[in-house]
C-alpha cells in the first residue's frame, strides 16, 4: 500500500510539474493588426490597436526612462512608435554607426526564425534600425539609421531609403516619435512573415547637455553574448490576424490559413 502510495504520489508530482511548465512557458508576442496616423502625435486609441512593450531593464547608467515601444502592422507596413520620458532632448550625434551620444531607440528584427543560438548579427534577416526623437539641428524629424554591427549589414542604409514615413514630435514629460517601415524594406512580403515566428527586440539610449550617452535600457531579456548585438535576446514574435479596412470604413478580418467551409 505504502509502494502504490509513493508511486501515485510520485505521478501526480511529475504531471503537476510538467503542467506548470508547460504553463509558465512564454508564448510568442502577438503583434496587433492596425494602422497609424504618421504626424509625430501618439493615435488616441494607440494602447488598445498597437502591441505595447515596456522597456524595463536598465543596462547602464541611471535615471533613464520609462519608454514604451509600440508595434503593429498592416498588408505592407510595420508601424513602430516609442513614448520617452526625458528632461533634456539631445541628438547631436550623427557620427556614431548607432547615434550613441544621441537621444535614440533601436528596433531590432530578424524576419526568419533563425534568430536564437547565435552571438552576433551575422545572418542576412537581422536587422537593427535606429531612430533619434530630433535632428542635430533639433528640428522634430527623426533621424534614421541601419546599424549593421557585426554582421554584414544591408548597405548601411540610413533616411528616406529606410523610410520617408516618420514623424516626431515633443509631449509634456518628453518625445514621441513613430514610422511606417515597408516590409520591402526586409526582402520579405506580409504573406512570408505571417507564416511562422520573428524575432524583435528594443534599446533606448539618453544622452543629455554634455552630448554623451548617460544611460541606456532595453526590454526585458535573458541571453548570451552582448545584449546589443545578440540575436539571443530577441523575443518571438507573431502576427494576429490582418484587419482590413473597405472603401466603407468597416473592418474585415481575415484569418490567414483558416479555411472557409
Amino acid at each position: 500500500m505504502k509502494h502504490l502510495f509513493s508511486c501515485l504520489l510520485f505521478s501526480s508530482i511529475a504531471i503537476f510539474c510538467i503542467f506548470a511548465y508547460s504553463s509558465s512557458a512564454e508564448e510568442p508576442h502577438e503583434i496587433l493588426s492596425a494602422r497609424m496616423v504618421i504626424d509625430g502625435n501618439p493615435d488616441e486609441d494607440l494602447d488598445q490597436k498597437a502591441t505595447v512593450f515596456e522597456l524595463l531593464q536598465v543596462r547602464s547608467g541611471g535615471g533613464i526612462g520609462p519608454y514604451k515601444v509600440y508595434l503593429c502592422y498592416d498588408a505592407e507596413n510595420f508601424y513602430f512608435a516609442c513614448e520617452a520620458e526625458d528632461d533634456f532632448v539631445s541628438c547631436k550625434d550623427d557620427i556614431e554607426r548607432d547615434f550613441m551620444d544621441s537621444d535614440y531607440i533601436r528596433f531590432y528584427i530578424c524576419v526568419g526564425d533563425d534568430f536564437k543560438g547565435r552571438q552576433t548579427l551575422n545572418g542576412k534577416n537581422d536587422w537593427a534600425i535606429v531612430f533619434t526623437p530630433t535632428d542635430t539641428e533639433d528640428n522634430w524629424m527623426p533621424m534614421v539609421r541601419e546599424c549593421p554591427y557585426n554582421g554584414p549589414g544591408h548597405g548601411s542604409m540610413e533616411g528616406d531609403d529606410i523610410t520617408p514615413n516618420r514623424a516626431s514630435g515633443e509631449t509634456n514629460d518628453g518625445w514621441y516619435l513613430e514610422a511606417a517601415i515597408p516590409f520591402s524594406l526586409f526582402d520579405v512580403t506580409y504573406e512570408e512573415l505571417s507564416e511562422g515566428i520573428f524575432g524583435i527586440y528594443f534599446i533606448a539610449g539618453d544622452s543629455d547637455k554634455a552630448g554623451v550617452r548617460t544611460g541606456e535600457i532595453s526590454l526585458e531579456g535573458v541571453g548570451a553574448g552582448s545584449y546589443w548585438e545578440s540575436p539571443d535576446y530577441w523575443q518571438e514574435s507573431r502576427f494576429g490576424a490582418l484587419l482590413l479596412v473597405d472603401s466603407l470604413s468597416k473592418i474585415s478580418t481575415t484569418w490567414g490559413k483558416i479555411k472557409e467551409r
